[in-house]
Formats: C-alpha cells, structure tokens, sequence
C-alpha cells in the first residue's frame, strides 16, 4: 500500500488542518534562533505560557529540526529494542502510524532494514518537510508497505479508528503546554481500533485473542505484553524523562522540567551542487583549461568552423595572433601570458575560516514519573503498560 492508496486508506472524513499562524511567513514571524556557545541547559521562559505556543514551537522546535535535519538523522539509526519489541508483536498485514516519524528507521519494521522482507504497512509522518524527505528516501521510497507525509500531530489528517497500532517516539514533549500535549495523545488514540474491534480482527486472521479483553494490567517490562495479540488496538508512547541522575545529563526530580536543550551541529552542510558539471580541469565543451588559456593568448578562443563554400572568408578571420608580435611602444605595460604568470587574485586562496559549529536550541518538556499516565486518561484513553527505557518514560495505551 503506497502512494494515492495508502492516503485514500487512511484519510476521509478528517481533514488536515494546520494552524492559522503557519500560513504566515515563519521568516516574518520568528526571532532568530540562539547561536553559540552557551549554557548546557537552560530554563525555558514562562514565553511558552505567554506567547502563542504554536509560534513558540515554530521557533524552538519545528525550526531547529528543519535546520539540523540532516545531522539529526545521522545519529538515528538503530530501533530501540522495546519499539522492535512492540512491533514484531503486531500480527503480520497490521496496518500501523508512525506520528512523528523523524528519519523513518521505524518504518522498516522491527529490524529498520529497508531491505527486509516487510510484513506490516506502515505510514510516517512528521512535521519537518526535511526529516520526511529523509524518511521517504531510506525507508520508503522503493519499498512496499511504507510511505510518508508531512503532518502535524494536533491535526492528524487520517480518519477515525483506521490503524491498528501506533507509536509516537520523543514526539509529544516537545509540546510547549500540558492541553497541546494531551491534545495530542488524543488524536492519537482518535486514530487507533479499538481494543475490542482489534480482537475481533486477530480472530479473523487466526490470532487467537486474549481470554478478556476487559483486563488491564500495568507492567513495567513490556516482554510479556509485547507477546500478547492485545497489542493490537494500541498506542506506544515515548517521552523523556525528568528522573535522569544517573545520566551525562544529570536531571533528577524536582528539577525544572521546561527547558531549552542544546544540539551542537558538528556536521557541516552540504556545498550547494554547481549548476553545470564540468570534469575537473576541462571546461563544458571538454577543452582542457590550460589550452584554453593558449587558446585565448592566440586569439583561438573559439574553435574553427569546417570551410562553407559560400562563406570562403570565414578561415581567414582569426588575425589576432600577429597583434602581439608588432612593435611595442610600451613594452613593459604588457600583461604577461596568464599561463606562466599568474595574477595575484588567481594565484592567492582566500583563507578558511575555522569552522565554528552553530548552536541550536530545542524546546522540551521533561516527564516526571507518572505524569505521562496522567495525560493518557486525560485524553480518555486506559494505559495498558508502562515503564521507563534509556531515560524515557513510555506508556501502552488505548482508547476506551
């Protein structure tokens, strides 16, 4: 399912709406991204609270990530192993969101090989137009089962009831107020089968469902619920943590919890690609460039024609070359050839300045234990399990 059919699947009846404010110029509306070198965190200004979140988020997320999409992928690469988990445990032809997808490792299933076998349907979407292209490219783009589009995760434009899991991996905090965040747990849960229906379905498909559907436990080892078939119906839920003592990051509880995190962007951006290729040392009609230079010094910049016999002038035109043989006046005026001295500004390079990578700042609301279970019932969902994983708290929910 790609393309066309993967959208007509998931889309009618809920259209995509982004808000007001993004159809202005961001460029018009946004200050500047803080650049250098400064403090390792800092607290994110009670601006979230007094500004319109959406323009604090265009400034302190969507931005950033449109600026460091490349690099950012760089580092993503490897699934984590309780999401891998999660997903061998759907049954196989479950059709499943990734919201908030980044560079797309997770649409490749469980391994994030793009050349496996596929054996779910899969279709990302984010809010970075660079991360999507990324994602589409490595994961998508030749493989069948996967495609990806540019969504906001408040207006998920997919209608009602029409996966049959999802996960949304570091996506949700960086939400700038606790509505918006429980907006988007919401939608989420707007978007996945029920419980009951997803039981149905795996009866269907010979899956034998689980004995009560009623149950739910909480857990904070996904192992055992990660084998179970209730798994379809459900929502997977990364966010970062507060509790991070024992991390190079040091956060741990009572700490401030909104804060404007650094990424340092090492890796350089790409040179802009020349408009017309030339091989190196040749020019675009493949003429070596040293002989061009002689060429010009005798006056045979452009090659000679074939003799037309209506046009018996032609190859007596070039003269030039007998120009610098006539008597000089000025002698020491003349230019020498440029082949074997050179001007200045042909033979200095400018000097390279020391590289100096630019610092962005994302904004980021850090979990403090149990309150991500509290914004999934906020959202009218049941939390199924939950747990904490390389210094994130998750959650398994569905609708109720």
């Amino acid at each position: 399912m790609q393309g066309k059919e993967a959208l007509l699947y998931f889309k009618s009846g809920h259209s995509s709406q982004m808000h007001q404010n993004d159809t202005e110029s961001a460029a018009s509306r946004l200050q500047s991204l803080s650049i250098g070198q400064e403090k390792t965190d800092q607290k994110a200004s009670e601006t979230s609270a007094i500004e319109d979140p959406s323009i604090y988020e265009e400034t302190h997320v969507h931005s950033v990530y449109e600026s460091i999409a490349d690099h950012f992928s760089a580092t993503r690469y490897s699934p984590w192993p309780l999401v891998a988990r999660f997903l061998e445990a759907q049954p196989a032809g479950s059709i499943g969101l990734d919201v908030g997808c980044g560079n797309g490792k997770y649409l490749s299933g469980s391994t994030g090989n793009p050349d496996a076998t596929p054996n779910l349907f899969i279709l990302g979407s984010d809010r970075s137009s660079g991360l999507a292209k990324l994602a589409h490219a490595k994961h998508a783009q030749r493989r069948l089962g996967a495609d990806v589009l540019l969504a906001d995760s408040l207006a998920l434009p997919f209608r009602d009831r029409c996966a049959d899991f999802i996960i949304c991996i570091a996506v949700v905090h960086h939400l700038s107020t606790r509505e918006r965040r429980q907006e988007a747990v919401k939608e989420l849960l707007r978007c996945v089968r029920p419980r009951k229906e997803a039981a149905a379905i795996n009866e269907a498909r010979s899956i034998p469902a689980e004995a009560s559907t009623e149950t739910v436990t909480t857990s904070t080892d996904i192992s055992t619920t990660a084998s179970s078939p209730s798994l379809s119906g459900s929502v997977l839920v990364y966010v970062w943590a507060l509790e991070q003592a024992s991390s190079r990051r040091g956060w741990a509880a009572g700490g401030d919890q909104d804060l404007l995190v650094p990424w340092v962007k090492t890796m350089k951006d790409k040179p802009k690609e020349k408009t017309q290729s030339e091989p190196k040392g040749r020019n675009a009609r493949g003429v070596p460039k040293k002989k061009q230079r002689k060429q010009k010094q005798a006056g045979e910049e452009q090659p000679q024609q074939p003799q037309q016999p209506q046009e018996p002038q032609e190859p007596q035109e070039p003269q030039e070359p007998q120009q610098p043989q006539q008597p000089l006046e000025s002698p020491t005026l003349d230019p020498p050839p440029p082949e074997t001295a050179p001007g200045p500004a042909e033979d200095k390079q400018p000097k390279q300045e020391p590289f100096v990578p630019p610092t962005f700042h994302r904004y980021y609301h850090l979990y403090r234990e149990g309150e991500l279970e509290d914004d999934v019932a906020a959202a009218g969902g049941r939390v199924v399990a939950s747990g904490y994983e390389r210094d994130n708290w998750w959650v398994v929910a569905d609708a109720v």
